[in-house]
């Protein structure tokens, strides 16, 4: 081994060190192997020096690693004190367990009969219409509709369809009268509002439709309005505010009282269309109750005249 003379291994201190080649020797007890590279100016004593400082680093990271291994291997093989998903034994069986009850409410062929009878025969026409386009964007259509049937109909509406030049249908909207049943030979005023319409120049196409009666309907409450005022806020702009007394005239409590308020022209057609609720929106038997509704939005000119109307839900 040229000037080098180890005869002991610097990992495990054994004597038996055995020659491989030029600057490599092998540890026969611990299997050490050891590479010098001789640097002549510094000399033989700091090669050893390092050679001997790399063997104990590998040597000490070993120990460290499988220590630490062990220890990890340890703790996931220890047995947990509490499982983590207890077995519950079942006390009861499956068929001990109470069945929810049937609360469907059933309507018999008789009843469904009548009711596809009636939106059959039921004839609405719309008898006049107006539309606007709104000051901030988007337009408005208000229509009067009739039942010209001898029967009363449910939940009048009026459906909106708006067509390109083509003729082919961009759009389609439904709104809803107030009144959710329109005696025979009645009208009633439903309002559309858009607020967005569309860019490309188009026309409207309107129809009357009602839908069948449900069990869960409940009868509207017609008030008295007994006398309201109107005043002028700007005329140039059709905007106008109403106020007045609205009377409970029955013997039990209403509530969600909602003032409708049509303007008219002189021909007696609806050019306006205004809505608020009552101050008092749950007014007790025999009492009264003031409001204040703003027409500013959907009146299209200076109305001849208005008509008020009333309606609530029994307490």
């Amino acid at each position: 081994m040229n000037d080098m003379n180890i005869s002991k291994c610097p990992s495990c201190g054994a004597a038996n060190m055995q020659e491989l080649g030029e600057n490599r020797i092998n540890c026969i007890q611990c299997g050490a192997n050891l590479l010098f590279i001789v640097n002549k100016r510094s000399g033989l004593k700091k090669t050893l020096s390092t050679a001997f400082f790399l063997v104990l680093l590998s040597s000490a990271g070993f120990y460290y690693v499988s220590t630490k291994t062990e220890e990890v291997l340890q703790e996931i093989t220890k047995s947990s004190e509490k499982p983590v998903a207890p077995n519950v034994p079942i006390k009861k069986s499956l068929n001990a367990i109470p069945k929810l009850k049937n609360n469907t409410m059933t309507i018999t062929s008789d009843q469904f009969k009548e009711s596809q009878d009636k939106q059959k025969s039921a004839k609405l026409e719309i008898i006049s219409s107006v539309s606007a386009k709104k000051d901030k964007g988007g337009q408005f259509w208000i229509a009067t509709i009739e039942n010209q049937s001898n029967k009363s109909i449910t939940r009048p509406r009026v459906v909106l369809k708006l067509f390109n030049n083509s003729n082919e249908k961009i759009e389609s909207y439904s709104a809803w009268s107030k009144l959710e049943a329109l005696p025979a030979g009645a009208t009633t005023t439903v309002l559309i509002d858009l607020p967005k319409v569309p860019k490309e120049e188009f026309h409207s196409e309107m129809s009357a439709q009602s839908s069948p009666a449900s069990l869960y309907d409940k009868a509207q409450q017609f008030l008295v309005v007994q006398d309201f005022t109107v005043s002028i806020i700007d005329e140039a702009k059709t905007q106008f505010e109403l106020t007045g007394t609205v009377a409970n005239p029955f013997d039990y409590q209403v509530d969600f009282v909602e003032i409708i308020a049509l303007a008219k022209d002189k021909q007696g057609k609806t050019v306006g269309y205004a809505k608020a609720y009552a101050s008092t929106t749950n007014i007790k038997a025999k009492q009264t109750s003031v409001f204040t509704l703003k027409a500013d939005k959907y009146v299209t000119q200076t109305p001849y005249s208005w008509t008020l109307s009333a309606v609530a839900r029994k307490h």
